[in-house]
């Protein structure tokens, strides 16, 4: 049984449909039920997919027993990568169609990943490469490191400092990066980090 597998979108949708038919109906459903609940008219390639379940260790099946199957406790749960976040100058926003799964992490549906690129952020613990989770919201929080958005363009991750009713200082913690400061108009505050991935 592989542990913390990652599913493909087909795969996790045929879980949730699984999951989702069994609190609604009290059983678990058959094949030709689960194909058509995810939108696809062949039973052998459901199948395929609740083997590959299996195989994830998402459920388990019983030989010779009707509707046979047990889903465990552990549901993965994803955040959505929304692309890569400069840690340096601020870099065009990318998105793209990667997940990451944080089976063990936070459970916040307002959460999502990004990737960092750059060392401004290195005194703060945040270093390139690394995975941040971000909340979502416009709020500007005290010594918490924030995702900005210049001028609808451009995204950066750094501290954050109202100066006064028209300005906002944004402040890299990096003795080599300078602090620099911008009018409200350009700046908009898309969320803070709550999290941080680093893999080696």
């Amino acid at each position: 049984m592989k542990e913390h597998a990652l599913l493909t979108n087909k795969e996790q949708k045929t879980y949730d449909f699984i999951e989702k038919y069994s609190k609604k109906n009290g059983k678990h459903p058959l094949l030709d039920e689960i194909a058509k609940g995810i939108g696809i008219k062949s039973k052998g390639v459901a199948h395929r997919y609740v083997k590959a379940l299996e195989k994830a260790g998402k459920l388990k099946r019983i030989s010779n027993k009707h509707r046979g199957m047990i889903l465990q406790e552990k549901k993965s749960i994803f955040f959505k990568s929304l692309g890569k976040i400069a840690a340096g100058g601020p870099i065009e926003a990318i998105t793209d169609q990667q997940r990451i799964e944080l089976e063990y992490l936070f459970t916040n549906k307002r959460s999502f990943a990004l990737k960092v690129t750059g060392d401004s952020m290195i005194d703060a613990g945040i270093h390139d490469g690394d995975w941040v989770i971000i909340e979502e919201g416009a709020k500007v929080y005290k010594s918490k490191v924030h995702v900005v958005l210049i001028d609808n363009q451009d995204v950066t991750l750094k501290f954050v400092e109202k100066i006064n009713t028209s300005e906002i200082k944004l402040i890299p913690a990096n003795k080599k990066f300078k602090e620099t400061i911008y009018p409200f108009e350009r700046i908009s505050i898309q969320g803070h980090v709550v999290g941080q991935v680093r893999i080696y």
